[in-house]
């Protein structure tokens, strides 16, 4: 969805993963590399600076809309 403020995207998103739980996000190719016993990656919880796994580091992306609204994606750097 879609907000007016960068905050209210940001609150938006953050209350879903409260909701529903850990998020996949941009550049999550943490399940890529595992070996045979490794456990697949359940996400990223929206604080922490690294996925569950802990093989990528995340934050909070916010982008503006070509109508000049906001959304907030989570992304690895």
């Amino acid at each position: 969805m879609n907000y007016a403020t960068e905050q209210e995207a940001l609150s938006a998103a953050k209350q879903d993963i409260l909701k529903y739980g850990p998020i996949e996000f941009d550049g999550m190719n943490c399940n890529d590399y595992l070996e045979e016993d490794e456990v697949e990656c359940g996400g990223w919880d929206g604080e922490e600076r690294r996925c569950e796994c802990g093989n990528r580091r995340v934050s909070w992306d916010i982008e503006k809309t070509s109508e000049g609204r906001y959304y907030a994606l989570a992304r690895a750097y």
